[in-house]
């Protein structure tokens, strides 16, 4: 039996003390630390994730700690 589909969520990150997903169609959002949202993204938090972003694809490869696509 091969591969009929894929479940995809938001990838996950930690960085400088942030937990936060990355969502294709919402953009960044601080996470808590269960994994729900935070109520609000303040300054530090962008100002972190503007750093982050900075970052090339391979070098944000070694933040992520979850999430994305998985084949079912």
């Amino acid at each position: 039996m091969g591969v009929t589909g894929f479940i995809c969520g938001p990838r996950l990150y930690k960085s400088e003390g942030w937990f936060f997903e990355v969502n294709p169609a919402c953009g960044p959002w601080p996470l808590k630390k269960d994994g729900e949202l935070r109520e609000r993204a303040g300054r530090k938090f962008y100002n972190m994730y503007s750093r982050f972003d900075k970052l090339s694809r391979k070098e944000k490869l070694n933040f992520r700690v979850g999430g994305g696509c998985i084949p079912i």
